[in-house]
């Protein structure tokens, strides 16, 4: 989170910061799909600014805005390491892909593992957020394991067909909890946590070296931060970038290319115009991320 130095006679309401999230683009969803709603990317853009949007704030709360910029790590697009030695990124997001990432062999999804190992224990300030694919692939890079699994679509458009089957190893000793867990989906998502309440983004301190207190006090209410604002990383197997449409067409692209067999396929497409987390889900990421609502009943606990 980047910021504008402060005039001494400024209120803190005036105070302009940017949060950066590095989106890291492991593949798209369906042609149909992309086509009509765009690619993983433009969709995280889009739910993030609509969430944006919708947090209530208070005045002297800093005014907020979002840079996210799209590597794809398929190509080898990776955040240069100098950048996150900088604080120039407050976190990373892995998307979801049609891969499955229980192929052996394949470079990409190997360099990818390496990469957020990396960022999480040489750059420990910044945030890693895992989705579907990512939820999945974090898990396995820190030892769980990951098998085939023909359950699909549950809430927050949930279209997989891999799933984690126990807990990663702690990190540097500590444990990893989870997060939501199903009958069709065990482990639904995973959090490491801080050892403190909230430490600051990378872009605050201008490193991504660990602090272990949060410098940025006009981002935090008198009652203290909110829980979720230790959280390290964070996974979750569904989708908060899908809407009730972006997942009506996925799931009739699915059935189409005989994915989904018609029993499955009529079972979600009658879920999918269900009330869907998505909106909420994406507040509770930029919650993580300093962005604190102003009202005690929006807080979320995690």
């Amino acid at each position: 989170m980047t910021e504008e130095q402060p005039n001494v006679n400024e209120n803190p309401g005036d105070i302009k910061k940017t949060i950066s999230i590095a989106i890291l683009l492991c593949g798209n969803p369906s042609e149909s799909t992309v086509s009509k709603f765009g690619s993983y990317d433009n969709m995280f853009r889009n739910v993030f600014t609509e969430a944006l949007a919708t947090i209530p704030r208070y005045e002297w709360h800093p005014k907020i805005s979002l840079y996210l910029r799209s590597f794809n790590v398929v190509l080898g697009e990776f955040p240069e390491v100098s950048e996150l030695d900088d604080g120039v990124w407050d976190a990373v997001l892995v998307t979801g892909t049609p891969e499955s990432c229980t192929q052996e062999n394949v470079l990409w999804m190997d360099v990818l593992r390496k990469y957020l190992v990396h960022v999480t224990t040489v750059h420990p300030l910044v945030r890693v957020i895992g989705i579907c694919f990512g939820h999945q692939l974090i898990a396995q890079a820190f030892g769980a394991q990951v098998v085939q699994d023909k359950a699909k679509a549950e809430r927050l458009e949930q279209l997989h067909e891999d799933a984690v089957m126990d807990m990663p190893q702690p990190v540097d000793g500590d444990a990893w909890e989870l997060v939501g867990s199903s009958e069709k989906a065990k482990i639904q998502g995973l959090a490491l946590r801080y050892p403190t309440e909230a430490p600051p983004l990378p872009s605050s301190v201008k490193t991504s070296s660990y602090i272990a207190f949060d410098v940025d006090d006009s981002t935090t209410s008198a009652s203290g931060p909110l829980p979720i604002r230790n959280l390290h990383v964070f996974t979750l197997q569904g989708h908060p970038e899908f809407n009730t449409a972006v997942t009506e067409n996925e799931l009739t692209a699915l059935h189409n290319g005989q994915v989904l067999d018609e029993a499955t396929y009529a079972a979600a497409f009658g879920r999918a115009s269900e009330e869907q987390d998505g909106l909420e889900t994406a507040r509770m990421l930029l919650a993580m991320l300093g962005v604190e609502p102003a009202l005690a009943q929006e807080e979320i606990v995690l």
